[in-house]
């Protein structure tokens, strides 16, 4: 079977998607998938890759990044070239596609909460993915809780959903390394602090993040630095504002080889997001062995099951006492340390890229 990948997100600082891809192409090489597949990526994306997977894939530069809508017709250019059996992209889907085609689906935040969003994001999101889940053969949901998503705005596709779950890259280990504390050196990161991780985004819920912090810096002075790492979107100028008042720390955008060492240096990373399709970096964190406090609602749960504390993200009180249990109590901080770890066991990227293979091959 032969497979074109939509890889453009690469190299971009795009977060959870470029995560996501990065992840499952070294699941694609790790069963030897790598050789009967095509990326489609921007120039960029060509000087990441090797520093993804040494497997020999085979690239299409499609030159910069483009806006949409031309951007999708580049994309039936290519893939009339290519030949492909299956055509797997992101979100979107090109207006022709001259082969079979599945689409990843991370979330369906744009619909549920469009608030979230300037209004012409929301706008165009919904319109193209919901043309996209349509028109695709197979619809890639991260979870089970993302699957309920898409069939609640889209029952009639119902029947083409899979659900494939992310994997944890090797890298994200318990033991630290003796270079953790050199490698965090130039984002200004000495270790013990209170990490929160993802783009700076009104779903990632970090304006009650701020309140329960220094509320927590009130009952406490001792209370360690908080560090919010990922980069500012839309309208959060008066949040990071407010930030660096209160003392947080924040370094931007960390690359994904200084991950493992940002949380493994953690005391705790706090994850109370509002809606997520599934919560890699609650996951990623319980790999490190790094104690996590997450929100009880959308698809976190499913990313930490019984290994974290969980806690209803619209309750300010309630997160800075959540986050004040986990750093006074050794004991409780040590077994959830146990428990995730053998949690996180299930997610592989090797797995994940079977379990599409295997989803591909299916006949529906």
């Amino acid at each position: 079977m032969r497979l074109a990948i939509n890889a453009t997100e690469i190299g971009r600082q795009r977060g959870g998607n470029e995560t996501y891809l990065t992840g499952l192409l070294q699941g694609l090489a790790e069963v030897g998938a790598a050789e009967s597949t095509s990326l489609l990526v921007t120039p960029d994306g060509l000087a990441a890759l090797p520093t993804i997977t040494p497997a020999a894939y085979s690239t299409v530069n499609v030159g910069p990044y483009r806006q949409l809508p031309f951007y999708l017709w580049q994309q039936t250019r290519h893939l009339l070239r290519l030949h492909p059996d299956w055509y797997v992209s992101t979100f979107f889907l090109p207006p022709v596609t001259p082969c079979r085609a599945a689409v990843l689906v991370h979330d369906m935040s744009f619909r549920a909460h469009p608030e979230y969003f300037p209004r012409f994001i929301a706008l165009y999101m919904r319109l193209l993915t919901g043309l996209a889940v349509r028109r695709a053969e197979r619809v890639v949901a991260l979870s089970e809780f993302t699957r309920r998503e898409i069939v609640r705005f889209h029952p009639a596709v119902a029947a083409k959903i899979v659900v494939v779950l992310p994997g944890i890259a090797a890298a994200f280990q318990p033991t630290p390394d003796a270079a953790d504390v050199a490698t965090l050196a130039p984002y200004g990161l000495t270790p013990g602090y209170i990490l929160a991780l993802g783009n700076i985004h009104p779903r990632k819920n970090l304006a009650r993040l701020l309140d329960a912090y220094q509320l927590l810096r009130r009952q406490n002075p001792a209370t360690p630095s908080l560090v919010w790492a990922g980069m500012p979107r839309w309208s959060s100028a008066e949040l990071t504002a407010r930030a660096r008042a209160a003392g947080v720390l924040l370094p931007g955008f960390i690359p994904q080889h200084v991950m493992p060492a940002l949380y493994r240096q953690a005391a705790l990373l706090v994850y109370p997001s509002l809606y997520e399709g599934f919560g890699l970096p609650p996951a990623e964190a319980l790999a490190c062995g790094t104690p996590v406090v997450t929100s009880n609602t959308t698809s976190l749960p499913e990313a930490v099951g019984e290994a974290a504390l969980t806690v209803d993200p619209t309750d300010v009180g309630a997160l800075a006492e959540t986050m004040s249990r986990l750093l006074e109590d050794a004991d409780l901080r040590m077994a959830l340390r146990q428990a995730g770890l053998a949690w996180v066991k299930q997610f592989a990227w090797p797995v994940a890229a079977r379990n599409l293979l295997t989803a591909l091959s299916t006949d529906s």
